[in-house]
């Protein structure tokens, strides 16, 4: 019985039209719905790639910093030949790893300005 009122309560309410086509509460009004949660923009490739285009980035700065770490180790090597060829790789492989990531980004972004 209380289920039943309640219902009734919740679902018999005046509501007035809004130019956009949608319903509202008279007490309310007509809120406009923000552009950004509805648009062509806000599909799930969009979110994708703006994901993708976040951990680019984060794959660049831990390449500068493995870049930066292979510098550290080249400047203390003190002449032992193992350990400037182990930081020479380290920072040839971080400067590779900070091409593709730039690469990666760019094309996430030639993507998006595509979509859009």
């Amino acid at each position: 019985m209380l289920n039943a009122l309640l219902y009734n309560i919740a679902y018999a309410q005046n509501l007035i039209a809004c130019p956009d086509g949608t319903m509202a509460d008279p007490a309310v009004g007509c809120v406009p719905v923000p552009s950004n949660v509805i648009s062509p923009e806000s599909s799930i490739l969009n979110l994708i790639l703006k994901v993708g285009s976040g951990l680019m980035t984060a794959t660049g700065g831990i390449a500068v910093i493995f870049l930066i770490y292979g510098a550290i180790r080249y400047a203390t090597a003190t002449g032992d030949p193992d350990r400037i060829e182990q930081a020479k790789r380290t920072m040839i492989w971080s400067v590779v790893g900070l091409a593709i990531s730039l690469l990666s980004a760019g094309l996430i972004q030639f993507i998006l300005n595509t979509i859009k």
